[in-house]
């Protein structure tokens, strides 16, 4: 457009500004945000707004509070976006502040976008709350309010409340749409009706991936292995594409019910049969199904096959396995990599100190915790009423 020499308007720069965003390009939103600046337009509102987007999305909180104390005046989608952006960052309480004490008229968006930032913060009674305040000042919610506030009632495990807002579902006319449907069937499984959520799942007509992965990760969550698998198997027998978070879900639930022959597989299925490269989650999740069997050189032998560097909650896995089995001399191996990618966790130090202790190697137990001291690290004292 600019080699036509076609002068860009406050709408281009809204679109180019979106793109960026959704790249989370910032050398080129920099690049844009200088165009704007040369142009002169930055203090166009709707421009300033999609700066305020854009750097909310990539986390660059300075530079959005720049542009948005230097716009003459601000809407609604101004302070909807500041808000999101704080809740975003983990700023809640100037989210919170912004909300409540600003004079501005609030619409149903600036409901949604506080109702999400309780619940990113897993601070789900607020979210409930805000979504019933929400009702109680005439607003209508919408899809959107429904698929941010139930994760809240699914946090909570708290039936009533989520059955509350599956019949405002209902009532709304949203039951057809999928996000929700999706959303209900978590709640349900992690409060653990399943006869809900399995009711649900069959009454779908246009299931997609995460419909399915939503049931199997509700069936792992719970212990229930075989019903997980047999749900593997009909996904690929009515041809669901299957990803990353399908086999997560699969290997969590035979790793629950201790299904090493099943897991193994499956596991190794993710690349010779459907051509998924397995990342660190899924190499995670086998340690601790292999290491809860206490199949020690056959963790050693994959973990030394891995194509990626393992990460702490692989050796801690790992850990967890060892101090299971009191195979301490395993325990230091992992323990060592966890210092040096945890080095301010005294949790390692703890744990080895304990396995030694379990195999009457008293001098190495209180070697170390001499180390866990030296390295000014203290355990923080267990409390009664927790």
């Amino acid at each position: 457009m600019l080699d036509k020499e076609l002068e860009p308007d406050k709408y281009t720069y809204t679109f180019v500004l979106k793109a960026c965003a959704g790249k989370l390009d910032f050398e080129e939103g920099i690049k844009i945000h200088n165009d704007v600046i040369r142009r002169q337009l930055e203090l166009d509102v709707y421009i300033s707004t999609g700066l305020v987007d854009m750097y909310c999305k990539m986390g660059q909180l300075d530079l959005a509070l720049k542009v948005f104390d230097k716009m003459p005046k601000t809407d609604i989608v101004s302070w909807n976006a500041l808000i999101d952006m704080y809740a975003k960052c983990c700023r809640l309480s100037s989210a919170e502040t912004l909300f409540y004490e600003t004079d501005f008229i609030k619409d149903e968006v600036s409901w949604n976008v506080i109702i999400a930032g309780y619940v990113h913060s897993r601070r789900s009674k607020e979210a409930l709350f805000a979504f019933y305040r929400m009702k109680s000042e005439g607003l209508r919610p919408s899809a959107v309010s429904m698929i941010s506030v139930l994760p809240a009632a699914a946090d909570l495990t708290t039936l009533v409340e989520g059955m509350a807002l599956h019949a405002c579902v209902v009532r709304m006319g949203f039951q057809s749409n999928a996000h929700i449907s999706n959303s209900l069937i978590d709640m349900y499984s992690k409060c653990g009706h399943f006869d809900c959520s399995e009711k649900l799942f069959d009454e779908m007509k246009d299931k997609d991936t995460v419909t399915w992965n939503t049931m199997m990760a509700g069936y792992a969550v719970h212990g229930h292995a075989t019903r997980a698998i047999e749900l593997f198997s009909q996904m690929q027998s009515e041809n669901v594409m299957l990803d990353s978070v399908t086999f997560l879900s699969v290997l969590s639930a035979c790793r629950h019910g201790g299904l090493v022959e099943e897991a193994k597989g499956i596991f190794n299925s993710m690349h010779d049969k459907f051509h998924h490269e397995p990342k660190l989650e899924h190499y995670a999740c086998m340690v601790d199904l292999l290491g809860r069997g206490g199949l020690f050189n056959e963790i050693m032998s994959l973990v030394n096959k891995m194509p990626l560097e393992p990460d702490a909650a692989l050796w801690g896995a790992l850990l967890g396995a060892c101090r299971m089995h009191s195979n301490s001399e395993l325990a230091e191996v992992a323990l060592n990599k966890l210092v040096k990618l945890e080095p301010g966790n005294s949790a390692h130090y703890i744990g080895l100190s304990n396995i030694y202790a379990q195999t009457g190697r008293w001098v190495e137990a209180k070697n170390m915790r001499l180390k866990q001291t030296d390295a000014g690290l203290k355990k923080i004292p267990g409390c009664s009423w927790v």
